[in-house]
Formats: C-alpha cells, sequence, structure tokens
C-alpha cells in the first residue's frame, strides 16, 4: 500500500519537472526572438535619430560660418548691419534650439543627445553675448568693457565646440551609419584671444567716427623658437642662431595706411650691440597683418631684449600701442 502511494508521488513530481523545463525552454526561445526582432528596430531607431541631427549640425555650422563673416566684415558693416546679420544669426540658432529638442534619440543615445542639446544652447546664448556685446562696442560705455564681453563670448563658443566634441564621442556605433561632420565655430582661437579683440574694438569705434581717424598697432609678437620656460618676466628659449618672428600688426583706424615700417630690435647681438630687420605693409581700415622676420641674432646666453615697433602715420594721435618689449635669454 504504502509503495503504491509513492508512484503517483513520484510522477507527479516529474510531470512538474518536465513542465518547467518546458516553461524555461519557451521563455529562452521567446527571448531570442524578442533580441532579434529588437536588434534590428533599434538599429533602425539609432540611424534616424542620427539623420535626423545630420541636417541640424549643418545648419550650425552655417551659422559659425555666418558669425566668422560677420566679425570679419564688421568694420565695413556699420551699427545697422551689423544689428541684422547678428539678429538673424541669434534668432536662427534659437530655432536650432528649439528644433533639437523636438528630436527623440532612441534610448541608448539620451546621454549623447543631452550633449548635442547643450551644445546648440551654448551656441545660442553665445549669438546673444556676440550681440550684446558689439553694441556696446559701438556705444559709449568704456572700450574695455565690450573686449571683456568678446573674450567671454569666446570662451563659450569654445564651450560649446568641447561639448559638441563630447556629444560625438558619446554615441555609440551605428552599423551603416554615415560620421557626422565636425562642427566648430571657434576653428581661430587666436581671434578670440584679449588682444585681437582689444583691436578688433578698437577698428569698429573708428569705423564709426566721421572725422578720419589714423591709428596703427602692433597686436602680437610670437617668437620661434618658443620658450620652454619664464625665470620672473624673461622668456627662456632654447638656442638658435636666428629669432625668427611674427608680428601681428593692424589698422584700427578708419583710413587706409600705405608703406608703414614694421621694425624689430634686439640688444645686444651677436653681430654687435643690436640687430635690426624691417619689413613695410600697407593695411586698409580694421585690417590685420602678420609680417614675418627672421634674420635676427641674439647673443646665447645673455638676457636680450627684443622690441617691436610699427612707425606712427601722418596724424596719429595714440602711440601708446605701436611697440612692444619683451625680456628673453637663449640658453
Amino acid at each position: 500500500m504504502a509503495l503504491a502511494s509513492r508512484r503517483p508521488q513520484r510522477r507527479r513530481r516529474r510531470w512538474l519537472l518536465l513542465a518547467l523545463l518546458i516553461t524555461l525552454i519557451v521563455l529562452a526561445v521567446n527571448a531570442a526572438v524578442s533580441s532579434r526582432s529588437a536588434s534590428p528596430a533599434a538599429r533602425q531607431a539609432s540611424l534616424a535619430y542620427l539623420d535626423s541631427v545630420r541636417p541640424l549640425v549643418d545648419r550650425s555650422n552655417q551659422q559659425g560660418a555666418d558669425l566668422t563673416d560677420l566679425r570679419n566684415q564688421a568694420v565695413g558693416l556699420g551699427r545697422d548691419g551689423i544689428d541684422r546679420r547678428l539678429d538673424r544669426v541669434a534668432r536662427n540658432a534659437e530655432e536650432l534650439l528649439r528644433e533639437g529638442r523636438q528630436l527623440r534619440p532612441h534610448p541608448s543615445q539620451r546621454d549623447a543627445h543631452d550633449l548635442f542639446i547643450a551644445t546648440l544652447a551654448i551656441r545660442a546664448k553665445a549669438a546673444g553675448g556676440m550681440q550684446q556685446a558689439l553694441r556696446d562696442a559701438l556705444g559709449t560705455e568704456p572700450a574695455g568693457d565690450a573686449v571683456t564681453e568678446l573674450v567671454t563670448t569666446g570662451r563659450t563658443i569654445a564651450a560649446a565646440d568641447q561639448s559638441y566634441s563630447l556629444f560625438v564621442a558619446a554615441l555609440r556605433p551605428t552599423p551603416g551609419a554615415t560620421a557626422l561632420p565636425p562642427s566648430q565655430w571657434a576653428a581661430d582661437q587666436e581671434s578670440w584671444t584679449q588682444p585681437m579683440l582689444a583691436t578688433f574694438v578698437a577698428s569698429l569705434r573708428s569705423s564709426a567716427a566721421l572725422s578720419p581717424v589714423h591709428d596703427v598697432s602692433v597686436v602680437l609678437v610670437s617668437m620661434e623658437p618658443t620658450a620652454v620656460g619664464m625665470e620672473g618676466p624673461v622668456s627662456v628659449l632654447p638656442q638658435a642662431k636666428n629669432l625668427r618672428l611674427q608680428i601681428v600688426v593692424a589698422d584700427i583706424g578708419n583710413e587706409g595706411e600705405h608703406h608703414v615700417a614694421v621694425t624689430a630690435t634686439v640688444t645686444p647681438a651677436s653681430i654687435g650691440p643690436s640687430d635690426t630687420a624691417r619689413d613695410w605693409v600697407d593695411l586698409a581700415p580694421g585690417q590685420r597683418r602678420t609680417i614675418v622676420l627672421g634674420t635676427l641674432r641674439p647673443v646665447v646666453a645673455t638676457a636680450s631684449t627684443l622690441t617691436v615697433r610699427i612707425e606712427p602715420v601722418a596724424g596719429e594721435t595714440n602711440g601708446a600701442d605701436n611697440e612692444k618689449t619683451q625680456s628673453f635669454v637663449m640658453r
């Protein structure tokens, strides 16, 4: 009797184990089928998102090009022309941001998408900042305030460029996807430095003046070989036979200047008390030019002074920015 009662219990256990095994097999098959069916769907969603992003990137690149062109042409555009073009760039940047926020990325792309939206938002802010800064540059407030605003705008643009790079890096590879185009509003970082922007603002203000303004300036001086360190105010350069210079000069007045002498002098020099190199340049109102001088011969292991000067032009009343001096030593 006891043996007979055990046999039905064993049969029930076997049936339960068999049912459990069948259930697990069915679940595994369903998961595999679901995975295979979801993979193409996820790929298509990712590709659709990238296809939606690409035209927005192209439009943002065009806005950056418009901003660069506006800055290059600002001296000749005048207040009204600058306002109109900057207003268009600012409106387009805000519109692009709204469109970007309407995109629906695949869940795997959400973190990257947040970086893309950050890029568009920062660029919209930069366009608005540029608009206000140029209005101030053409106003009556101290020029230094406008220069500071423009420096801040340049840093904002650089932050947006970095955000876009992070966005591209955060995207997971999608088979069959075409790479997104690069996007950089501040390709020329040097043009957003304080000396360059101070020259730009001075040129803008001169262009708005009714009377003739004659004013030239030494904006930047770069030495080659480049400095490898500093000893107080003295730049330490590696030894070289010649000192090569790149000198950026500008016409920040509203009149063209012709055959203006640019002179660089090193004291002392290996050939005597000093060595001088000179070139001449023509400048249109608001124009910057880079002059290369490469024949200066300093004394090695001796503290030296480099003096770069653009000769004052007829009618110039502000000569404070016509000369730059720098101390260095080669060792």
